[in-house]
């Protein structure tokens, strides 16, 4: 059995997965990683079931300490990482011998990075997933919330041959992101000019972005007015725009209902997009076509 330690945690180091699909009637949100293609793309380059968690870090990663010899994969952001004082590969399987220290640092382009470590990971579930929830996530989920001296006990696997995905294929994550949109429930109820202001400017994204959302800091002209919605659904890409004309872009924790007016769903594609911004980078919108 791989036991590796936490030693210090950055400012949000969590356990993700791929959520909990076909909850959401019941009121309990997807989660899952933010970011899914780089998480997906991690765990490939170790040969693990795309199920299998990750440990997602945001904006500044956690310093781990292998008992013993393991195979991982870094994927996600650009970030000041290194293995053993040398700097850690990215998107490429890397063996790792006993006593090592994985450092990920401060992320330098892009917001999150997933970390993938070979093997059967023994971790407490709910609902079929380590993700923490937004609630109650200490009780249901108490291996998820990274913490130091925490040990993440995963049950070895043989090791695989090197796999690596080509630098030309890698993402970039640039500070002026384009993500594609379909109009929303409520496309119609937005003025011509609040809809055209949606697609010409670009947002730029606020401090007080997190998991659940998204918010941005432009306004949308005439919306004071608009009236409020019984709760509706939403999902992870809805945009929605309350009374003070601000656009919130809701992400893998949102809740499963809503009461603001929804202009605009995100293209599922594009999400990773939207998950590895940073609050002060920029967001342009465009209609699918």
């Amino acid at each position: 059995m791989l036991k590796v330690e936490i030693i210090s945690t950055g400012l949000f180091d969590t356990l993700q997965d791929e959520g909990r699909p076909g909850y959401q009637s019941q009121g309990v949100p997807l989660g899952g990683a933010m970011d899914r293609q780089s998480a997906a793309l991690a765990n490939q380059l170790v040969g693990n079931p795309l199920g299998t968690p990750v440990v997602e870090s945001t904006l500044l990663g956690s310093k781990l300490y292998f008992h013993g010899p393991a195979q991982i994969a870094l994927t996600g952001a650009l970030a000041r990482s290194t293995l053993n004082g040398h700097p850690m590969p990215r998107y490429t399987t890397v063996n790792v011998s006993p006593e090592a220290i994985l450092n990920i640092g401060s992320m330098q382009q892009g917001c999150r990075t997933y970390l993938a470590i070979r093997g059967d990971w023994q971790v407490q579930k709910w609902l079929g997933s380590c993700s923490p929830p937004p609630y109650q996530s200490e009780v249901l989920t108490p291996d998820s919330q990274l913490q130091p001296g925490q040990l993440l006990k995963i049950q070895n696997a043989p090791n695989i041959e090197i796999r690596q995905f080509p630098p030309q294929d890698q993402p970039i994550f640039p500070k002026n992101g384009e993500v594609r949109v379909f109009p929303g429930p409520e496309w119609g109820a937005f003025s011509d000019s609040a809809r055209a202001q949606f697609l010409d400017q670009p947002f730029t994204l606020s401090k007080d972005s997190n998991r659940m959302g998204l918010r941005l800091k432009e306004q949308l002209p005439e919306t004071g007015h608009l009236p409020g919605l019984l709760s509706s659904a939403v999902l992870p890409g809805t945009v929605q725009v309350p009374p003070s004309g601000q656009p919130i872009i809701l992400m893998a924790d949102a809740q499963t209902t809503g009461g603001y007016l929804r202009i605009a769903q995100v293209s599922t594609n594009d999400l990773p997009i939207l998950a590895q911004c940073r609050p002060g980078d920029q967001v342009q919108f465009r209609l699918h076509v």
